[in-house]
């Protein structure tokens, strides 16, 4: 099979780019990392961070490199009460918390939620039989005001908040493709935290890894 794995920042990529030995191809002005993993082709690439360079990378390795699925991984900030840093997120369902969720269901793409593969999500969710399952949120601005987290919460449900999750799901539904995203928690969306990037960043790599030996 083949996998593609996007991520928005290089510190997301490291872990498993430590542990595999690749090739690799510019498209685009970015790098596009191949790689054998047991009986898996993967395709990675940092998109860089926000939903238009998502939407463009996402789009680029499905037209160029066909994968059978794709999965995101990465930072997001925790926004179910349970959540602390370091914790693993899986998306169930992906939606924007800067677009209008009836602007979303009238026009195209006519639906405001875009749904995780579900063989996917049974395949990481024997790992994380504890962890949080949710709606992943994502919008072209850092959260860190108490307001407007409270607004994504009552609005979407939404337990985790990143700036890219959505758009990759968008484009993942336009293109039928398999998607689901794999988050860890780097903050809970405050303007006070530590920066725990790196540790979360290894972390849900390894998980990704892990999921993909069985």
């Amino acid at each position: 099979m083949k996998i593609g794995i996007i991520c928005a920042m290089p510190i997301e990529l490291d872990y498993l780019k430590n542990q595999l030995q690749y090739t690799s191809v510019v498209l685009k002005k970015q790098t596009f990392y191949l790689a054998d993993y047991g009986e898996n082709e993967l395709v990675l690439v940092v998109s860089g961070v926000g939903k238009v360079n998502a939407t463009v990378y996402t789009q680029l390795l499905i037209d160029y490199f066909e994968p059978n699925c794709l999965l995101n991984i990465g930072i997001a900030g925790g926004l179910h009460p349970c959540l602390k840093p370091l914790d693993i997120v899986l998306g169930d369902r992906y939606s924007h918390h800067d677009v209008d969720k009836n602007q979303m269901e009238r026009l195209f793409p006519h639906t405001s939620i875009f749904k995780a593969d579900p063989q996917l999500l049974a395949k990481f969710k024997k790992y994380h039989k504890e962890g949080i399952i949710g709606c992943m949120v994502s919008g072209e601005s850092f959260i860190a005001d108490d307001n407007e987290k409270t607004r994504i919460i009552e609005t979407f449900d939404a337990v985790a908040v990143d700036m890219e999750t959505s758009a990759i799901a968008h484009t993942c539904f336009i293109n039928d493709m398999p998607f689901l995203s794999i988050r860890g928690v780097s903050d809970l969306a405050t303007e006070c935290y530590e920066n725990y990037d790196k540790l979360v960043s290894d972390k849900v790599g390894k998980f990704c890894l892990e999921g993909l030996e069985h």
